[in-house]
């Protein structure tokens, strides 16, 4: 649990970061970047942790998670660009629900009573805090429920993957498949010039998105992906308000402000 709540806030760390720079690149080429960023390190990581292959029968759920992984990054930039983002980002807290109830259908891990009562009031929790709105009806949000539902789904097939492979060589070679798959589809223009320019915020996020990644794998090999993919998007979203106000003078209504107590104090009893 404690990996479930760092990798969280590492998210958090990433999501400021990638909104810095969100004001100077678009949002395909910050996706290629990244995953260009990492890769490096991750099999650096892999060298020196292992350099163990996995079964045979580790490739199949691993590749289809990246493909998703990949299929749901896309859509979600796309989802952001022709939609509200106040209307298409309360819309992802489909994602527990769907990988709650893949990973009970599929791997035969059922949540428990408390467990589901909680996953339930974080995901609502989480919708109210950020708009309470699902309007299916809006431009983009076709984009955005394929997002959760592939996102949903991949962290199912990430934790199948990780029964037949070690978290080192898994977090390697998703990252390849992702980064092979937004390059074909996207073919960004890279300026290194401009991206040297913002150099410290790029690593930066590099490395929150490095860390993020790598505890959510280490975490969901004890972890339902259900409870898991609740407390990412609750502690995610209570980040990003936090920033909001504090550092880019957004405000929150009285009613989101209960939610956020509501929503930390859920995780709380979660890591106990």
């Amino acid at each position: 649990m404690e990996f479930a709540i760092l990798s969280a806030f590492c998210w958090v760390g990433f999501d400021y970061t990638r909104k810095r720079l969100s004001a100077h690149f678009s949002a395909p080429m910050m996706s290629v970047v990244f995953s260009a960023l990492v890769l490096p390190a991750y099999f650096i990581y892999w060298t020196v942790a292992s350099r163990e292959f996995p079964q045979l029968n580790y490739f199949a759920p691993a590749t289809l998670s990246g493909v998703l992984a990949g299929i749901g990054s896309v859509c979600f930039i796309r989802a952001l660009a022709v939609g509200k983002v106040a209307l298409m980002l309360p819309m992802l807290c489909l994602t527990p629900v769907i990988s709650g109830a893949v990973a009970w259908l599929y791997l035969g891990e059922a949540l428990k009573y408390v467990e589901l009562v909680a996953v339930t009031i974080l995901v609502i929790a989480s919708f109210i805090l950020q708009g309470g709105r699902f309007a299916i009806r809006e431009p983009g949000s076709g984009y955005i429920v394929v997002t959760s539902f592939c996102w949903g789904l991949c962290i199912v097939f990430d934790k199948q993957a990780l029964l037949h492979s070690d978290v080192d060589f898994h977090i390697l070679y998703v990252t390849f498949i992702v980064l092979v798959l937004n390059s074909v589809l996207y073919r960004p223009t890279l300026d290194l010039k401009d991206i040297r320019r913002f150099m410290p915020t790029w690593v930066a996020a590099a490395v929150c998105f490095s860390m993020a990644v790598t505890f959510q794998f280490i975490a969901l090999q004890n972890i339902q992906p259900g409870i898991l993919e609740a407390l990412k998007r609750a502690i995610g979203i209570i980040g990003a308000g936090l920033i909001g106000v504090y550092l880019f003078k957004e405000k929150l209504t009285p009613t989101q402000w209960i939610c956020v107590g509501v929503i930390l104090f859920t995780s709380v009893i979660f890591s106990l």
